[in-house]
């Protein structure tokens, strides 16, 4: 199981907008995101709406434009970072809509896909973006 590029790039991309923005006014373009995440600007236009719609990041528009986070970074999980850049954590589509398999009533596999997925989600929602910014997550030292 991989964690999609779309999902690692809005984590990325996230990490660097609370870096260098106070919550206040202080606004990063996407020019500076891309230099220091070394993310294309093509690909974070995409990830800008998505992050947006989300309700993750404000922007705005022209000369001395950039973006900011909407809401504080201990506010923001990482669930909620991947889910609006992917939508919902989802490991088997059977986890979250059982009639899609003809066998999920008998399958003896499913309870292990729902708790991993379990385990996943709820793994994300105790990382808040300010955990990731200070790398206070768990296994996230790097000393």
């Amino acid at each position: 199981m991989k964690l999609s590029t779309r999902a690692r790039y809005a984590l990325r991309m996230m990490v660097d907008v609370a870096r260098h923005t106070d919550g206040t006014d202080t606004l990063i373009s996407l020019n500076e995101v891309s230099e220091n995440t070394r993310i294309t600007r093509r690909y974070l236009e995409q990830l800008v709406i998505a992050l947006k719609n989300g309700g993750l990041i404000r922007g705005k528009s022209g000369k001395g434009g950039g973006y900011s986070l909407s809401k504080p970074a201990k506010d923001i999980t990482a669930r909620d970072i991947i889910q609006a850049s992917i939508g919902p954590i989802n490991i088997v589509e059977c986890v979250m809509e059982p009639e899609t398999c003809l066998l999920a009533d008998g399958c003896s596999c499913r309870p292990l896909y729902c708790l991993i997925n379990d385990r996943i989600v709820k793994t994300l929602e105790e990382l808040s973006l300010e955990d990731l910014v200070n790398n206070r997550a768990a296994g996230l030292d790097t000393e």
